[in-house]
């Protein structure tokens, strides 16, 4: 009787737009707890209404600097942004390794919710709920929803099947950053942003990504090169002119195409976890270790096997 109270009590402070119970909600979606479930659906009428800006690149590059200081510069515009930063996962707990969080204490300052959630293994740089967490989020009614990648290099490419304009962050120094990173994520850019742009060799990353771009497919969208120096807000404002530009551009028509796409895709995936989760259940832990041994001997293959389970 508790829990239902509890849930129900929670359900009014989100329709409240409460900080902490979306930071609660967050952490039974982070615990996979069937609860988040159960309020998810009736609070959903209520979610989706946020732009959501994806920043990745690789490690080092500055994302978070820049998502603290992109987050500020929206607020003195009178915007109202949320922060999920995807960080690495303790060994140790399973949790966040709040680093991104701690580089972000102006944003903090300035009243914006942060919360640094766990990849905890999974790739392409987010967390598996991140799309719920999004969601989650926007229950405090945010104009821009940001969300930073773990900065897991080549592999950070999933970003794009969530956000609506994709920011890839490359910084000079890190040797031969475009050959290294042209056969994934720089594709994703919608703007693409040299930061430490104060830095030697900045010049010269500028023009070899330029080139990179006149060499792929034509696009109805040129993706922008922007120089940043976001330790010190320089060019901030001029990404957030790009991301206007590309918000302009996407209209009505692009935007609810692109979020239909994206919403097929969740839902993909919906579904196979729950059919995976339901089958794993129905055969139960002994059936299970008695097809791995029949593998392990090569009694069956491994491919008979999974069409075995999946026609039971």
């Amino acid at each position: 009787m508790e829990k239902i109270l509890n849930k129900e009590r929670l359900i009014e402070k989100l329709s409240e737009a409460n900080v902490r119970s979306v930071a609660r909600l967050i952490t039974l979606i982070e615990n996979e707890d069937p609860l988040s479930e159960e309020i998810l659906k009736k609070v959903w009428k209520k979610t989706g209404k946020s732009y959501i800006i994806g920043i990745t690149g690789p490690p080092g590059a500055g994302k978070s600097t820049i998502v603290d200081s992109l987050a500020k510069f929206l607020v003195g515009k009178g915007k109202k942004v949320g922060v999920l930063a995807v960080d690495p996962t303790s060994p140790f707990s399973g949790g966040a390794v709040l680093g991104d969080r701690l580089r972000m204490t102006g944003a903090q300052s300035s009243g914006i919710f942060i919360r640094s959630v766990a990849s905890r293994g999974h790739l392409g740089g987010l967390a598996a709920t991140t799309r719920l967490l999004i969601n989650a989020v926007e229950l405090l009614g945010n104009d821009y929803t940001i969300v930073e990648t773990v900065g897991a290099g080549q592999g950070d490419v999933e970003i794009v099947k969530i956000s609506d304009t994709t920011i890839v962050v490359e910084v000079p120094g890190l040797g031969d950053e475009v050959q290294a990173q042209k056969a994934g994520i720089l594709e994703i850019g919608d703007i693409l942003v040299v930061n430490k742009s104060d830095r030697p060799g900045s010049d010269r990353l500028a023009r070899e990504l330029q080139m990179m771009l006149s060499l792929g497919d034509k696009k109805d969208w040129e993706s922008p090169i922007v120089p940043t120096t976001a330790t010190t807000s320089e060019g901030i404002d001029e990404l957030w002119g790009e991301i206007k530009k590309h918000q302009g551009y996407l209209g009505k028509g692009k935007f609810k195409d692109n979020r239909l796409e994206k919403l097929k895709y969740e839902l993909e995936n919906q579904i196979s976890q729950k059919l995976f989760t339901k089958k794993i259940v129905e055969i139960g832990d002994e059936e299970m270790t008695k097809i791995s041994k029949d593998i392990l001997n090569r009694k069956i293959d491994p491919f008979t096997a999974v069409d075995n389970i999946i026609k039971d």
